[in-house]
């Protein structure tokens, strides 16, 4: 017969987890590299967009794209979808189903 032995750390309830995990829930994060004032604008305007892209499709924001891939969206501020395409993280099939979107909400962002 084995015995459990305790752990040295305490473990957190399932409560304290989730109060924890909430804290950092909806917490501005800075872009993943560094942007200037307008293009910090524009990532924010894409995240938004993801957020909302996400809800709509009940996914994850990061399965819609990366923050990194964002970022780099904002900086390279991409005016067609080719060079939307010459980003990294923007495959075939989110060029299709986002790029146009994209492009609009770069675009508003940018003005």
């Amino acid at each position: 017969m084995l015995l459990r032995v305790p752990s040295e750390a305490p473990r957190r309830s399932r409560a304290a987890r989730g109060a924890r995990a909430a804290k950092g829930a909806g917490r501005e994060r800075a872009p993943p590299l560094p942007l200037d004032a307008e293009a910090t604008e524009r990532f924010t305007a894409l995240k938004a967009w993801r957020a909302e892209v996400a809800r709509e499709h009940n996914l994850p924001a990061y399965v819609v794209f990366h923050d990194a891939t964002l970022a780099e969206m904002a900086r390279a501020l991409p005016r067609s979808l080719d060079a939307l395409s010459g980003i990294s993280g923007v495959g075939e099939k989110k060029l299709q189903s986002y790029g146009a979107q994209i492009l609009e909400v770069l675009g508003a962002a940018a003005t």
